[in-house]
């Protein structure tokens, strides 16, 4: 595409549980990620993986890919931002829901080690091959925040608020937080530890909140 590699910086991550005796448990978690930085301009994207065995049984099958673009303007708080969000999960009513929504974004705090960013916009999403397969307006409200820390540590959260145009008490809601410490920084080796909540007011059967925590290590490439 023409565009020069060291504009791109990311990760690979893997965690892997087990237990074995009274509960045979083997679950895996695994994913990589790549930001592309050009002026004002950051494109993100991530693809995790989750499997889980609980005694030679599925309990957990899911996969996350998420892009994000932010677009900062010159000399103004304010930006322009747009987000995909696919899930594949095993263990809702449907088999892939996919979302897509853009808007405007403000810099409530910027600074060389912390970020706050408001966000507001709208979109849509479909389940597909679910009870309900369509595409449905969405309002967009998040917010998100970044930290920098002593010893080489970093602290993200990133929260979206989804409810339906139509109707606001049918709402989605995406929280996502990790905080990253340097191990060793020769082969910078990372310690991730995170947390994804994904919650649906209309569940069609399934379990409303899905909560997902993780320990990982991550090679940056």
């Amino acid at each position: 595409w023409g565009v020069p590699f060291e504009l791109w910086d990311g990760g690979i991550e893997v965690g892997i549980n087990g237990a074995h005796g009274n509960t045979n448990m083997l679950s895996l978690t695994t994913g990589i990620n790549l930001t592309r930085t050009d002026g004002p301009s950051e494109m993100f994207w991530e693809l995790i993986y989750l499997k889980t065995e609980t005694n030679e049984i599925e309990t957990q099958h899911n996969a996350i890919l998420k892009i994000d673009y932010d677009l900062e303007f010159k000399d103004s708080d304010w930006t322009w931002f747009a987000k995909f969000f696919g899930v594949y999960d095993e263990f809702k009513a449907f088999d892939v829901r996919l979302s897509v929504n853009t808007g405007a974004g403000y810099n409530l705090v910027k600074t060389d080690t912390k970020q706050m960013k408001f966000r507001i916009g709208a979109g849509w999403s479909r389940e597909i091959n679910g009870p309900d397969d369509r595409y449905v307006p969405e309002a967009t409200f998040g917010i998100g925040f970044e930290r920098e820390l002593p010893g080489q540590q970093k602290l993200v959260f990133d929260s979206q608020y989804l409810p339906e145009w139509e109707d606001f008490s049918f709402y989605r809601m995406i929280n996502d937080a990790h905080w990253k410490i340097l191990l060793h920084e020769a082969s910078d080796l990372h310690l991730k530890i995170g947390i994804i909540d994904r919650y649906d007011s209309t569940p069609n059967g399934a379990d409303a909140n899905d909560l997902t925590y993780s320990l990982l290590l991550l090679w940056k490439i």
